[in-house]
């Protein structure tokens, strides 16, 4: 009698069906991205030269393939943790320090648990998020290394916590497994591109959308 398995079964047939299935998303993924990609071969090529004590060296050799994972990954998490994030009572944005206008020499205030804004300027999208933030009655810090450590503080201070992160591809989707790895349901607001010192010898301000932030809030609390 053939044994019922209680989640899945592979056979043969199903790993061949998940070769072509991989096959297809690369080749159609990275045709469908290749204008926003098309600088990340050249990027890698540079970064072969770092110096050999560079700390974040593996993560600059990062290949395009693993982008476009990445950003599938953030894209899936999202779909499925956007209902139970829609019903938390509470909300947090965590930023990324790129996202300051003086990056690297923003003015915000250290705490053990996230960096504090100081809503210096008008034109800084890390200051616009805060503020859009306080409408809402929701948290936006800036994020700290250890974030795992940074969520359960937050989430033990709240009845009931989402969390909405920002953060580069290669960033976010690792972020929201994090999340979901300590019990908070996560959405996601990709930057637009890095300005961080990962990438850049001169860092800048990273873009993102803030109509972005601004949706996925008035979806959960209405406008």
């Amino acid at each position: 009698m053939p044994r019922e398995y209680p989640t899945y079964h592979l056979t043969e047939k199903s790993l061949e069906k998940l070769d072509e299935l991989a096959d297809a998303f690369l080749e159609k993924g990275l045709a469908q991205f290749h204008q926003e990609f098309f600088r990340i071969d050249e990027f890698v090529e540079h970064a072969l030269g770092d110096p050999p004590d560079r700390d974040d060296h593996e993560m600059r050799l990062t290949p395009r393939p693993k982008y476009l994972l990445e950003l599938l990954n953030f894209a899936v998490y999202d779909r499925i943790n956007r209902e139970a994030f829609n019903q938390t009572k509470e909300t947090l944005i965590i930023l990324p320090d790129c996202l300051s206008l003086h990056n690297p020499d923003c003015e915000m205030v250290d705490t053990d648990y996230g960096d504090i804004c100081k809503l210096c300027t008008e034109d800084c999208r890390a200051m616009q998020i805060v503020k859009l933030a306080t409408k809402y009655r929701a948290k936006a810090i800036f994020s700290k290394r250890k974030l795992s450590k940074q969520l359960q503080y937050y989430a033990g201070k709240a009845e009931d916590l989402g969390v909405i992160g920002i953060a580069c591809v290669m960033m976010l989707a690792d972020g929201m497994r994090t999340a979901d790895e300590v019990g908070i349901p996560a959405r996601g607001v990709l930057l637009k591109g890095c300005g961080c010192n990962h990438w850049n010898e001169q860092p800048f301000a990273s873009g993102v959308s803030v109509d972005r932030v601004r949706s996925i809030l008035e979806e959960k609390y209405g406008s």
